[in-house]
């Protein structure tokens, strides 16, 4: 499983090359990438149907999103692309990447999406808030801290494959 874990990492890894301080195009694309892969290692309580990653706000991550998923599947779940100017419970995604608008704030589509099974996604350019997997540039790469409590709270299981690639990790109360 790990070497499956870095045969998709190795690649997103290499696609990042020094990153000016605007987001770039490659930026963009590996996180993208990040959010089309992120499904593999996440269980939600009702596995079933079509995995729905939901960019919510301001379209940053453009079409990258879409060419990422384009005729992807997870155990035979195909990846779904929505595009929201906001969200709550009832959206329908699975992942919500939150990039905020003149709607919703990255924080509202949290407090909307609190204790929901939804894997919620924040970046360090759009906003301080934070969802569970917060995308931060360190050390001229994309890479990620995971706050396993709060997915524990909304009963999501992360792998610790994923964990462990983790710039720093909130563990799971007891």
């Amino acid at each position: 499983m790990r070497l499956r874990l870095a045969s998709w990492l190795l690649p997103v890894a290499l696609l990042a090359p020094a990153i000016s301080h605007a987001q770039s195009a490659s930026e963009t694309a590996i996180k993208a990438a990040f959010l089309a892969k992120f499904g593999a290692y996440v269980t939600w309580p009702d596995a079933g149907g079509p995995i729905v990653i939901c960019a919510v706000g301001n379209d940053a991550l453009g079409n990258a999103l879409d060419r990422a998923v384009a005729g992807q599947q997870i155990d035979g779940r195909p990846l779904v692309v929505r595009k929201l100017d906001s969200v709550d419970r009832g959206s329908g995604c699975s992942i919500a990447y939150l990039a905020g608008s003149s709607r919703q704030s990255v924080a509202g589509a949290l407090a909307a999406l609190r204790s929901a099974p939804v894997l919620t996604v924040t970046d360090s350019r759009e906003s301080n808030a934070r969802g569970m997997i917060h995308f931060q540039i360190a050390q001229n790469r994309v890479r990620f801290y995971i706050d396993d409590r709060e997915a524990a709270q909304s009963r999501l299981d992360i792998s610790s494959k994923l964990l462990a690639l983790a710039l720093g990790v909130r563990a799971r109360g007891r």
